[in-house]
């Protein structure tokens, strides 16, 4: 497998979530955490306003590492307020199925390929690297698919996104859609951006890059249209510990990107969200929580919480076992007996709930 790229699309599709809306500074401020984690790419949409402009102009002049990619339609006008921008990387999309084709853009598929070569061959005249993506990729036909691909290919497209725009593919059929495009294309870049409506998105990524793509788009905290794309920090976490990739991503950005997205937004995380949500090293369980004292974390999570710049906690309470009440014995210098212990442990239990919690 080669190695798997990573674009953040926060300022563009995480831009498109309702009640999500970043200023400039706010802008610039996720944008330095996302270059400071070691994306490839931030996307940025320069369309909306003169004062999404500005921003655009200050994330491509920042000197990040990551690349700035900005996102158009696949329209000279569009491509002609990129290209003043003075961009490396652009990125066109245009409809491929036949329901977008019909009621959304009103055009037929002869048209809209020729408008793709089209589009494609006057922003490359400009000398800027482009990726096209195939909007509604999953619901058009695979030959019709493959035609878009092979015309934006031929037409000179660095890159070619394959998407899942209303989240309806399952793992196995993207693994066939993908591998489909890549031995009919074996050089050309492949994205994948999956919608997350039948909370798929993350698995429907894994099976794609499995097939032959090589960069995974995400956004903090999940946010885009609807119910979102995968997580980044879903993301990067499973191309470290699951396919031992891009360690070299500082992980501990993730939950600062998180906690920063929700202070921007007003949008508090789920507790239970995987890598960053508050409850993911907190141990409660008596029999679960004496592996973990025991192992050091490693027979109940998947990684560990230094990883992260995090810490594992544990919750003392009715569900409490005789080793967290040793632990603590042991780490306060009270040193029980047996006999002390096990009083211990039926007074915690004698009330419901949980009692306290401490980080270890």
């Amino acid at each position: 497998m080669n190695q798997i790229l990573v674009l953040d699309s926060t300022l563009r599709e995480g831009a498109q979530a309702p009640k999500v809306r970043f200023s400039h500074e706010q802008a610039l401020q996720l944008a330095g955490g996302l270059n400071h984690l070691g994306v490839d790419f931030i996307e940025y949409s320069p369309i909306v306003s003169e004062r999404s402009a500005k921003t655009a102009k200050d994330l491509l002049n920042a000197g990040y590492k990551s690349n700035v990619i900005l996102h158009g339609r696949a329209l000279q006008s569009d491509i002609d307020l990129l290209l003043k921008l003075d961009p490396q990387w652009i990125a066109i999309y245009l409809s491929t199925s036949q329901v977008h084709l019909e009621h959304k853009l009103h055009m037929s598929q002869e048209d809209a390929l020729g408008l793709a070569q089209k589009s494609i061959e006057y922003a490359k005249a400009h000398g800027v690297k482009l990726r096209f993506t195939c909007e509604d990729a999953s619901r058009t036909g695979a030959g019709d698919l493959l035609q878009f691909a092979r015309a934006a290919s031929d037409a000179g497209a660095d890159r070619i996104s394959i998407t899942d725009t209303v989240g309806v593919m399952t793992p196995s059929r993207m693994f066939t859609l993908v591998s489909n495009v890549r031995e009919a294309l074996p050089s050309i870049g492949l994205d994948l951006h999956c919608h997350n409506d039948l909370g798929l998105a993350l698995a429907n990524c894994l099976a794609g890059i499995e097939a032959g793509a090589d960069c995974i788009h995400t956004s903090v905290n999940g946010a885009g249209e609807r119910a979102g794309i995968p997580k980044l920090a879903e993301v990067v976490m499973a191309l470290q510990v699951l396919y031992e990739q891009r360690q070299e991503m500082k992980a501990d950005e993730l939950p600062k990107l998180s906690r920063l997205f929700s202070q921007i937004t007003g949008l508090a995380s789920d507790p239970f969200s995987p890598v960053v949500g508050e409850n993911v090293f907190r141990h409660k369980g008596g029999t679960h929580l004496g592996a973990v004292l025991k192992t050091d974390g490693h027979a109940y999570e998947a990684f560990s919480p230094n990883a992260l710049g995090l810490h594992r906690r544990v919750v003392v309470g009715e569900y409490s076992g005789k080793n967290v009440v040793r632990y603590l014995s042991e780490s306060l210098g009270l040193q029980l007996t047996d006999e002390q212990v096990q009083k211990a442990l039926i007074r915690l239990k004698e009330k419901e709930g949980d009692r306290f919690e401490f980080e270890v």
